[in-house]
This record gives structure tokens, sequence and C-alpha cells, in this order.
């Protein structure tokens, strides 16, 4: 018995976060223009890792979009280090409403969004 006991692995709380996201829309708002994306992204966040794979097109021009890297969540606080396809650090806010989460985007050290120039991307939960 005391072998068994000894042999269980410890279970961690699991991020609210983690699983698949469908990228539903994606704004960049740049003074008094918002750029509306088309197209779609799956997300998938695991542990302290991310990844993702989707097509944008935005005026014509269509680009994909791919990468994984590592996170930080910190109460609404993300911080994402982006290792593929170039070494990045981007910081966020982001929030979950049921299934719908928002990631907003860049925000300084205090977490204040830049106003004149700044994402907001929404994901919903895959089932």
């Amino acid at each position: 018995m005391l072998i068994i006991a000894g042999c269980t692995q410890q279970q961690t709380a699991k991020s609210p976060i983690d699983g698949a996201w469908d990228v539903v829309s994606v704004k960049h708002i740049s003074g008094d223009t918002v750029f509306d994306y088309k197209g779609s992204t799956l997300k998938i966040w695991s542990g302290n890792y991310f990844n993702f794979v989707g097509r944008w097109s935005l005026n014509g021009d269509t680009m994909n979009s791919y990468g994984w890297g590592t996170f930080k969540l910190d109460g609404n606080r993300y911080e994402e280090n982006l290792v593929f396809p170039e070494t990045n650090t981007y910081k966020m806010l982001l929030e979950i409403k049921n299934d719908t989460l928002t990631q907003t985007w860049p925000v300084n050290d205090s977490g204040v969004v830049d106003r004149s120039n700044y994402y907001v991307e929404k994901f919903t939960r895959k089932k």
C-alpha cells in the first residue's frame, strides 16, 4: 500500500485557458481607423505552452499565421514569449467570459493599453 501511495502523480491546477480556441475576430485599431482581419486561427494552450496556426487577409493581402512559445498568466495580465517564427515578448490583457476569451495588446508594464494603436482578438472555446 505504501508503494502505491508513493507512486501517485501530484495534480496541478489547470489554467482557465487550457484547451483549443478558435479566433472569431481580429481588429487592429490605429488612431481613428479600424482594420478588420478576415480568416481564422486555431490557438491551443497547454500548461505553460501555446501554439497557433491560421490564415488571414486584409485589403486583399493574405498571410499565414503560425507560431509557438511559452506564456505566463497572472490574473488578467498575460505575457506571451513567442519562440517561432521570431523571438518576441508580447504583453496583453486577457479576459474570459463564459466560452469567450479576449486578448488586447500591446499593454505597458502597468497593464495599460496604448489606445492609439492596439489589437483586440476574440476567441471561442472549441468543444
